[in-house]
């Protein structure tokens, strides 16, 4: 007679019960399948080799090689682990019996200048991959330890003539030269830090070896260091010109004379500047949707009209090197030659320091009838006088006949003293008398909504669909100014308030829920000051 159903099933079981290892019977495809979702990736899977002799090797056949070494600061024996490090890497890439490699990317912590020759040796490693398998990604992130001093590293040439890369990310944060020979005739991202301008073509040589490039990312050194400096070698022009660009991201830090950069592409689409010195800029990008400037700048040449621009964030200061009047009003000029060539802007993003060198130019804004969303950060500077903020303002609001949402990131008074710039404010005619700039200058007790009172026309504020306020803490300058436009938006549909880190607003916001609104399908948002941030 048949067995029952049930006694198959506990039959069944009871044989399973043996060592049978089915999971390790699965085939190779499925086993790496399942080694590619593991926390760590490349490091989490060789903890499997323990498992048997099945699993030994099977990591080293993962196609992406991913690793990362993260040290605590205070342990003895970083430099073991470092080696162990770096020993287990070589033996991950060197080890693949022929299996192809798609990615390497390493991130390795508290770099010194004790590992130097270890790491140069794992650079080896990864140039020789390059000649046994088809690798379409390369990303190595150096965090350099905080007590290492500045130092140099070989990186091998192999690295830039592979012509199967896709993206390569080199963000050593050591210093190391441009090859001479480059040749990625595959890649379209490329991302390079801490490297030398040895002279004012190799970019442009670079670039010639990579005619697929459409997003660039580059954090440049441009002049020696102070060990460098017998090379005499002095890079102040810098050129990128590419057809196929979209997307470029410059950094420079520590530039002391006066640098040049001119950026040339039809099909750029993206650009950002975060500028540390005395900088001049040169744009010709006539598709350019999204401009970025960040630091201090001299001149901003705009070479065709950006009629496709979208939004520009400009958090610059065209006044920062001035020390004398006539400094300051040639340099203002430029700055308002630069905002005379975004006209055609539906976002933009104003620093202080930018409305400060437009007010100096004294010339007639331009009428921006796309500009829809306009974003003021800070809009407040103590040592600026409050008529000539307002008038700057003033100005600002009726060049903007369509505005629809109007963004602030502070209210406070907590701007940057520009006491230089405030000293030649004092002298010179371009303002009121000199004993109504200094009233008010130290008039502190000044009502902020007042500024506003006189710079907004009703009929703008108005329109006004959407506000937002940054760091609000609930003071009584905030509160007025929240009122006055709740009480005048007719067509105002949104108000939203980040607070100030650490800062209750439930009291400030019960007094504003009982102001009147001229408009009854106003909402009030409040939220946290990190959404703000990351929004």
């Amino acid at each position: 007679m048949a067995d029952p159903p049930d006694k198959k099933v506990l039959k069944a079981t009871q044989e399973d019960d043996g060592n049978v290892d089915r999971l390790s019977a699965l085939p190779d495809c499925v086993l790496l399948y399942i080694l590619s979702r593991f926390c760590f990736y490349t490091k989490s899977a060789a903890a499997t080799s323990v498992l048997s002799k099945r699993w030994r090797n099977l990591f080293v056949l993962l196609p992406e090689i991913d690793l990362y070494f993260f040290a605590d600061e205070d342990v003895s024996d970083r430099d073991r682990l470092y080696s162990d490090f770096i020993n287990f890497t070589n033996r991950v890439i060197r080890q693949r019996n022929e299996a192809p490699i798609r990615r390497i990317r390493l991130v390795l912590s508290h770099f010194s200048e004790r590992h130097r020759m270890l790491f140069e040796w794992l650079l080896i490693s990864v140039a020789a991959a390059f000649s046994l398998s088809i690798i379409q990604e390369l990303e190595i992130l150096i965090v350099i330890d905080r007590t290492t001093k500045p130092l140099s590293i070989s990186v091998p040439p192999e690295i830039f003539t592979c012509k199967t890369l896709v993206s390569l990310s080199l963000k050593l944060g050591v210093y190391w030269t441009v090859p001479d020979l480059v040749c990625l005739p595959n890649l379209k991202v490329l991302g390079l830090d801490m490297f030398k301008l040895v002279d004012e073509a190799c970019i442009g040589k670079f670039l010639q070896g990579c005619p697929l490039l459409e997003q660039l990312e580059l954090s440049m050194r441009p002049f020696n260091h102070e060990r460098d400096a017998d090379e005499h070698i002095e890079v102040n022009f810098f050129k990128i010109s590419s057809p196929v660009l979209k997307r470029v991201i410059l950094c420079f830090q520590g530039v002391e004379s006066e640098f040049t950069t001119v950026v040339e592409s039809n099909s750029l689409e993206h650009l950002s500047f975060l500028l540390d010195g005395q900088h001049k800029v040169a744009i010709d990008a006539p598709n350019l949707r999204s401009l970025k400037l960040h630091g201090d700048l001299l001149e901003v040449d705009i070479i065709q009209n950006l009629i496709s621009l979208d939004n520009a964030l400009l958090e610059i200061d065209f006044l920062c090197h001035m020390r004398t009047r006539s400094a300051i009003i040639s340099c203002s000029e430029r700055a308002f030659k630069f905002f005379r060539g975004l006209q055609n802007v539906k976002s933009i993003s104003f620093s202080e320091s930018f409305l400060i060198a437009l007010y100096f130019s004294q010339r007639v804004l331009p009428t921006f009838r796309n500009l829809i969303k306009l974003q003021l950060d800070p809009f407040d500077c103590p040592a600026f006088p409050r008529e000539c903020m307002s008038s700057i303002l003033s100005s600002l609001f009726e060049s903007s006949p369509n505005l629809e949402v109007l963004i602030f990131s502070e209210v406070s008074y907590n701007g940057h003293l520009y006491c230089t710039l405030i000293s030649v404010v004092l002298c010179s005619p371009l303002c009121t008398s000199n004993a109504q700039v200094s009233k008010n200058y130290f008039s502190k007790d000044e009502e902020l909504n007042s500024v506003f009172h006189e710079a907004l026309p009703l009929v703008l504020v108005e329109c006004l669909k959407e506000i937002e306020i940054g760091n609000f803490k609930g003071e009584e300058h905030e509160l007025k100014l929240v009122e006055f436009f709740l009480e005048s938006g007719k067509s105002l549909k949104k108000m939203t308030l980040f607070g100030y880190a650490g800062v209750s607003l439930s009291k400030g916001l019960d007094r504003i829920l009982s102001f009147k609104k001229c408009s009854d399908d106003c909402q009030i948002v409040s939220k946290e000051q990190w959404n703000w941030l990351f929004r």
